[in-house]
């Protein structure tokens, strides 16, 4: 038999790295890095010593060691200059750079002019230069003044510059004083609004999740409502599953109620699965299990799909079962096509089986239609074989059609009606 031999491709060794292209057939010298100064000598060097050192680098590959030295190097510059930095920072950003470095300086410069750093970055073309400067900006400014840093925000181009510039301010203002903070965000609007929350919601939610609440009910916009409480609704049962979904409950608005719960479980069933699972068959979760089960299950199903399968099997509900079993063949055809096969052909009740083979021949068919085509075929349900198998081959005609007309010719359990639609 005939050796096979594998082929690699040498990755390139420092002596093999870029070298500058000239009109020259000669090799040219490879270019080196400065030697790296030390943090402390950097913090010696005068600006033309810095901006020479900078100059230096121009072409070298980005490396752990090039970005470090980069990065003292701008933050030297930074100490001496912050405009001159900033400004050397921004242009870096926009043409590639790494944004630390243009947060460094806008902190440096944010530090003794604020007003007059947000001016300025509230000019860059750069998009990301300028709503990085911007977030550096107004987060140092709001740790020194809050209240001036979030009245400076209206000055700032509508969009990502105030939305970025809000959130950076939110923390800040909350920590400082959260009442100042509450009363300033209610009477915003919109996007920088909901920005606003945002923040204030993930800070003040992890000491007072019930007075979080009540704050957020009261509120005006009914799309803030729900977006905060949905928020809460994850960071509250992170630390405390149980005083969370009892929460849910004293919420008057169905809406909201149901919109708290999914984003709690939705958070509860990957941190523990099987915890939330058991949730789902108490007396509490009785009004949300159908609309809960199908990602509880998929959660556990990513974790362990033998132990979800015999789950979801489990249980009396057939409507529950259904939605349960048809997640799990899912995630676990995903996951692990094979073993998936396997447990859907082993299922014992015919109707769960054709609930299981559905979800997997669907699922499959994104990899193996024809194979797909053949599992669909063994559901014994008409309704659910013809919306598979309608589903599978309507695809499978796009990709292979001489293929998809094959199976569907040559097919011994599709309806007449489906095969002739599926044949036009």
């Amino acid at each position: 038999m005939e050796e096979q031999r594998a082929e690699f491709i040498s990755l390139p060794s420092q002596e093999d790295s870029p070298r500058e292209v000239t009109g020259s057939s000669q090799p040219q010298p490879v270019k080196s890095a400065p030697p790296l100064n030390s943090a402390a000598e950097i913090t010696s060097l005068s600006l033309p010593q810095v901006q020479a050192r900078l100059e230096q680098m121009n072409g070298l590959s980005a490396t752990a060691t090039t970005d470090e030295l980069e990065q003292h190097l701008v933050a030297r510059w930074a100490n001496l200059d912050p405009i001159g930095a900033a400004e050397f920072a921004a242009d870096a950003v926009a043409q590639g750079g790494n944004p630390r470095l243009l947060q460094t300086a806008a902190k440096a410069w944010a530090k003794t002019d604020p007003a007059g750093a947000s001016q300025w970055a509230a000019t860059l073309d750069s998009p990301l230069a300028r709503d990085t400067a911007l977030g550096q900006i107004f987060n140092t400014w709001s740790a020194m003044n809050p209240a001036q840093a979030a009245s400076a925000i209206a000055s700032l181009p509508m969009g990502s510059a105030q939305t970025v510039a809000t959130s950076a301010v939110a923390k800040n203002f909350a920590s400082a004083n959260l009442d100042a903070a509450l009363q300033w965000a209610e009477g915003l609007s919109g996007p920088v609004q909901l920005a606003a929350t945002r923040e204030i919601v993930g800070l003040w939610s992890a000491t007072d999740s019930v007075a979080t609440g009540a704050w957020i009910l009261q509120q005006g916009s009914s799309q803030l409502r729900s977006e905060a409480l949905r928020q809460l609704a994850g960071n509250w049962v992170s630390r405390d599953p149980g005083a969370a979904i009892d929460y849910a409950q004293t919420i008057s608005d169905a809406g909201l109620r149901n919109g708290f719960v999914q984003s709690a479980m939705n958070r509860f069933a990957t941190i523990d699965p099987v915890a939330a699972a058991n949730w789902l068959s108490s007396n509490a979760a009785r009004p949300h299990a159908s609309s809960l089960v199908a990602s509880v299950s998929s959660r556990w199903a990513n974790f362990d799909p033998a132990s979800a399968a015999t789950w979801a099997s489990s249980l009396t509900d057939t409507a529950l079962r259904d939605k349960a079993l048809s997640s799990v063949s899912r995630s676990w055809s995903q996951t692990n096509p094979a073993e998936a096969a396997q447990w859907v052909g082993s299922i014992p009740d015919m109707q769960a089986r054709d609930v299981a083979t559905a979800a997997f021949s669907v699922e499959l068919a994104k990899a193996n239609p024809a194979s797909a085509a053949q599992w669909a075929s063994r559901i014994s349900d008409p309704a659910r074989l013809n919306t598979s198998l309608n589903r599978i081959v309507s695809d499978w005609k796009k990709i292979d059609p001489n293929a998809a007309r094959s199976f569907v010719l040559s097919s011994t359990v599709m309806p007449a009606d489906l095969r002739q639609r599926l044949l036009q």
